[in-house]
């Protein structure tokens, strides 16, 4: 016969309602089952293109600010004032952009940045000119076309790189206070 008493699964508390548990391990148990289905769709969300392309931008964008942060502040004096790479004038780093001379290939390769005023950053389109004669004049040809070859081979940042990226600026920039 079957005895409408019995008691919990896992403890000795009687049953819950039409259930094998106690009311205590059945709420466990929902609340378990209510995690779960939150964190696989929470996983299937993350591996769709769209959310990978939005996180890609969002990381983009972070690292992006926290390197021409690092490229601003690390030649700056210590009253913060750092000398345009085209126009050489002085400004305060707040003041300036982290110049590209192959913008979108090598966007966090410290090789392709350098402090530039706004003025010849965006107003005059980077004074891409100036810049490729001053990167010739201080490194050298082979180096400068080495730069513009890695720049045609370069594929672009993952997820991985850019986290990497963000937490290596994050480390150099507290190193510069």
């Amino acid at each position: 016969m079957y005895n409408q008493e019995k008691n919990c699964k896992l403890c000795d508390s009687k049953r819950y309602a039409n259930t094998s548990w106690c009311y205590k391990h059945f709420r466990e148990r929902e609340k378990q089952k209510k995690e779960e289905k939150a964190r696989l769709k929470k996983e299937r969300k993350e591996s769709t293109k769209g959310f990978q392309k939005n996180l890609r931008k969002k990381l983009h964008k972070k690292a992006w600010s926290l390197m021409s942060e690092w490229i601003r502040r690390k030649d700056a004096n210590p009253d913060g004032y750092v000398e345009c790479y085209t126009c050489r004038r002085i400004k305060h780093y707040k003041e300036t952009n982290a110049g590209h001379y192959k913008h979108d290939k090598l966007d966090f390769d410290e090789r392709n940045l350098k402090v530039q005023c706004v003025k010849c950053n965006q107003h005059n389109s980077g004074e891409l000119d100036l810049y490729a004669e001053r990167l010739i004049s201080e490194y050298g040809l082979e180096w400068f076309n080495k730069l513009i070859k890695d720049a045609w081979s370069h594929k672009g940042y993952s997820i991985e790189d850019l986290s990497k990226i963000i937490e290596d600026l994050k480390i150099k920039i507290s190193n510069l206070n």
